[in-house]
């Protein structure tokens, strides 16, 4: 799946590009506004496949080390699994849309971050979406 969305990612970047392309070299200015507002809708897609392939990389990592855990003798069976949080479609349209919020601005590099700290206090139960996008932007190092 992160291979499909990866696809998904690029493809949007790449419609982007040409819709920016379109708007450069547009005749009317009608025409300029229309290719750019096109060009941002699809980066703005781009940057929601990016959120949900960091999502499902952080549960598949969680979801590892978690199975990794419990089956490490050496627990005991004494130490707390790590979180096995699970989102429902209505949590990940908040998610996404502090992620949305949190990365306007903020260089590519630290995407991945931000959005690993609003998947992380998004499972130790935080579901505010402007309190999920300061302290991630805030744990991420980031100010606006």
């Amino acid at each position: 799946m992160l291979q499909k969305l990866g696809d998904h990612i690029a493809d949007c970047l790449a419609r982007a590009d040409d819709d920016e392309r379109h708007a450069a070299e547009a005749p009317t200015e009608a025409l300029r506004i229309n290719h750019e507002r096109t060009a941002n809708t699809w980066r703005h897609l781009a940057g929601s496949y990016q959120f949900v392939r960091s999502l499902e990389s952080y549960l598949l990592d969680n979801d590892k080390a978690r199975r990794t855990q419990l089956s490490d003798p050496a627990n005991g069976g004494d130490e707390l699994p790590l979180c096995s949080a699970t989102f429902n479609p209505e949590s990940i349209a908040v998610l996404a849309a502090a992620y949305n919020k949190a990365i306007e601005g903020q260089p590519a590099c630290a995407h991945e971050i931000i959005a690993r700290w609003i998947i992380e206090f998004a499972a130790a139960g935080e579901c505010d979406q402007d309190k999920l996008c300061h302290v991630a932007l805030a744990m991420g190092g980031h100010a606006r």
